[in-house]
């Protein structure tokens, strides 16, 4: 008798828009990679904390691209 493994699929990623507007009003817009829009807005959210510090922003997003 052969047992066959269980395939899990996981669900797809996706990447989701996120807008984040600075006190300064500064606009930052740039994907995140999310399951969800709710998972999106909770990195958005961690995100939205660094924006307090703008060198660490600054650091932490100088590599975000928007994608074609």
């Amino acid at each position: 008798m052969v047992k066959k493994k269980k395939v899990t699929e996981k669900p797809p990623m996706r990447y989701w828009l996120v807008e984040l507007t600075l006190t300064s009003g500064r606009v930052r817009t740039f994907y995140v990679k999310a399951i969800n829009q709710f998972e999106a807005n909770k990195k958005a959210d961690e995100y939205a904390d660094l924006a307090s510090n703008k060198q660490l922003f600054d650091l932490v997003t100088k590599n975000f691209k928007m994608l074609p």
